[in-house]
């Protein structure tokens, strides 16, 4: 662990890593690494894609619905129908274990952003913590 705080090479078995079944039945592989720097805002959408085993389309509207797109303009950007999108969403809802956008909102602030601001953190210029 001391060699991935340093930024060193380390050994592919050295890595910390863990394996747990999601809701799908499958199973997830997490491995350490470091996050820092304004980089790991694109690092975490991916991670809780996989963590809810999310498809690539499905996760083009967990993004619009947490920037506040309404269903008219994720039909618009994505060209489908409202209906297709209300189904997608449904699927997510599903998958993530809420029942409306509001809740699927406020679960991921509350498992990815209230822990850093609870802990006191300061907030850069892009909105992401230091």
């Amino acid at each position: 662990m001391l060699a991935l705080e340093q930024g060193k090479e380390t050994q592919p078995d050295l890595v910390p890593r863990t394996r747990l079944r999601i809701a799908s039945g499958h199973w997830l592989v997490l491995h350490a690494s470091r996050l820092s720097g304004s980089s790991t805002q694109g690092q975490i959408a991916p991670l809780i894609t996989q963590a809810y085993d999310l498809s690539k389309r499905k996760n083009e509207m967990m993004q619009s619905v947490l920037r506040g797109w309404s269903t008219v303009e994720m039909a618009d950007t994505f060209h489908i129908y409202s209906h297709t999108v209300q189904d997608h969403l449904k699927a997510i809802f599903e998958k993530v274990g809420v029942h409306s956008r509001r809740e699927l909102v406020g679960q991921l602030f509350a498992q990815q952003y209230q822990p850093h601001l609870v802990s006191g953190r300061d907030v850069d210029a892009s909105g992401w913590f230091t």
